[in-house]
């Protein structure tokens, strides 16, 4: 049995029905006109044949009385595939896609189970916010960010997918699966006491609300000898940044990559993700303009972009960690505010490295995408008492040619994130076979506009489209450059990801 890192028991104590701590995405699928054997009886028989690649597939959380030690992984002898694999069908009467996967994604996973699910859609041409057709059906898929730790190696989707179109052979296991019985945890509770007692590290999950208020303390008190700037230990208040509830929009935007690339070459020393953070930038403020509630601070965005952290420890080697930095949200000009994003960014090493690995676009980016929202819950837990930034923006490079499910080309790769009390909204960027996907997950209740944020996303596209792109970078004696004002603008946390994972690592 497998014992649970002190990070992932964290993040099951801090879980609650309002919260609910997976992630994973909406991925629809054509399958070719000349038809496909890829029906739901399909997709039960592939998930059936890669169900040994990954042991927790089959395996549950078995948790200690009282708390006194960490969960363990433990084969789940009642395991059902049809407790995880569901088909769900739009009719006429049904809501949009969307609409399901928002529902889908409110309901936290059941912990009493292996933590995933998979909800296999068809009838999508009834669909009437998009042009779908018969062809087309759409995989939900959500996975508890306990279960990628680095170690558990590639989610169900990238098991799933292929470079060429091909019909699979399934891997017929030579005996069935025979689960091991759940341990006997009343035996556990004398080794667990021997446990607390003998290791003070482990006192701080002998309660949940204990572990919850040790942890936030320690790790704040860490991050505070980093010397950051100080605008960045207190950011702007928002009614984004509010106690949340257990409902969830999920929206989508598609941008062609090719303009994002045309606004990067006509204003010149930029990068794409500068263009991709200005129309997030200028979406944000527009969407609290709205709602009366501009403040006077720039907005501070996470992103979990470098793959050189040494925060996970991922099998590929591909590694990430996280910054923060101003989306210079109090500047009115959106071209303005691109080029003070970039400037702010590019001051930090860090930075340019992480846009400069492009190796990343060789993956499948599904398992990435998870890990980025699970560096952005390694900063949230620090974030319970004294929040350090108002929303991740996750941008994650993927492939620039299209993957396939057997037969079936993936047309939209949408991949979601976890909200928290205080972060009412997560923005997750993939770009993918020419187009880049924006995917807005909010809660409705915090941001109650009439209008939902996906048309906040398009107004700031088509307004930085047709602004003047030909105006030059400020001169640099408009720019306050002291070095104070510097460290204040740019925001950007070094080794903070290693410092987080250091503070658990360093009690194992």
């Amino acid at each position: 049995m497998l014992q649970l890192s002190e990070l992932d028991s964290s993040f099951l104590y801090l879980e609650t029905e309002r919260t609910p701590l997976h992630v994973g995405g909406i991925f629809v699928f054509r399958r070719p006109e000349s038809g496909s054997n890829l029906d739901f009886e399909r997709f039960q028989q592939i998930i059936t044949s890669i169900l040994g690649n990954e042991p927790f597939f089959r395996e549950r959380l078995v948790e200690y009385p009282l708390n006194l030690d960490l969960p363990v992984w433990a084969d789940d002898p009642e395991f059902k595939l049809s407790n995880h694999v569901k088909h769900e069908l739009l009719s006429t009467q049904s809501n949009s896609l969307f609409d399901m996967a928002s529902e889908f994604f409110s309901r936290p996973l059941d912990r009493t189970r292996p933590l995933w699910e998979a909800l296999f859609v068809e009838g999508l041409e009834h669909d009437t916010e998009h042009s779908f057709n018969g062809q087309h059906f759409a995989l939900l898929l959500k996975v508890h960010i306990t279960a990628i730790d680095g170690m558990s190696g590639e989610d169900i989707l990238s098991q799933l997918l292929h470079v060429s179109p091909e019909e699979r052979e399934l891997e017929i296991p030579e005996k069935p699966w025979t689960p091991k019985p759940l341990p006997n945890t009343g035996s556990w509770i004398g080794a667990a006491y021997n446990n607390v007692f003998n290791i003070p590290s482990k006192l701080t999950i002998l309660a949940k609300e204990t572990a919850a208020s040790a942890f936030y303390s320690v790790l704040y008190e860490k991050l505070e000898k980093l010397n950051l700037p100080a605008s960045l230990m207190k950011v702007a208040s928002t009614p984004i940044n509010q106690k949340i509830t257990s409902k969830r929009q999920i929206e989508n935007l598609e941008i062609p990559l090719g303009k994002v690339r045309n606004i990067k070459r006509q204003l010149g020393d930029v990068t794409t993700n500068d263009v991709m953070m200005g129309i997030c930038a200028e979406a944000l403020a527009n969407y609290l303009k709205g709602m009366a509630a501009q403040p006077k601070q720039d907005l501070i965005a996470l992103a979990p972009i470098s793959v050189r952290s040494t925060s996970l420890d991922i099998k590929s080697g591909n590694k990430l960690s996280a910054t923060l930095f101003s989306l210079a949200s109090t500047e009115t000009d959106p071209i303005k505010r691109i080029r003070l994003i970039h400037q702010a960014a590019t001051s930090s090493s860090s930075y340019k490295e992480a846009i400069a690995a492009n190796h990343l676009t060789e993956l499948v980016p599904s398992c990435t995408a998870g890990l980025s929202a699970r560096v952005y819950s390694e900063f949230l837990l620090a974030q319970k008492h004294k929040p350090m930034f108002n929303l991740p923006i996750i941008n994650i490079p993927g492939p620039q040619f299209p993957l396939y499910f057997e037969d079936a080309e993936l047309i939209k790769f949408i991949s979601t994130a976890p909200l928290f009390d205080g972060i009412g909204l997560a923005l997750m960027i993939v770009s993918y076979n020419g187009n880049y996907s924006i995917t807005c997950t909010y809660s409705p209740d915090v941001m109650p506009l009439k209008k939902g944020f996906k048309y906040y996303l398009e107004a700031a596209f088509e307004t930085i489209c047709n602004s003047d792109l030909s105006t030059p970078p400020p001169a640099c004696d408009t720019v306050d450059d002291t070095e104070d004002n510097k460290e204040d603008k740019t925001g950007f946390i070094n080794e903070v990801a290693g410092r987080v994972s250091g503070l658990f690592s360093s009690h194992k």
